[in-house]
């Protein structure tokens, strides 16, 4: 019989996309509101 690969392997690469792509969405959210507190500090 010939050795099998793990099916979970490919899973991989898709996690470090999924947890890549979250980092960056939590990074612009966190951008955004940043800015907002700044102008909202600024003119009020």
């Amino acid at each position: 019989m010939a050795p099998t690969t793990p099916r979970h392997d490919d899973s991989i690469p898709v996690l470090r996309m999924v947890l890549a792509v979250a980092a960056v969405v939590a990074l612009v959210i966190l951008v955004f509101f940043g800015v907002g507190y700044g102008l909202g500090r600024a003119f009020v």
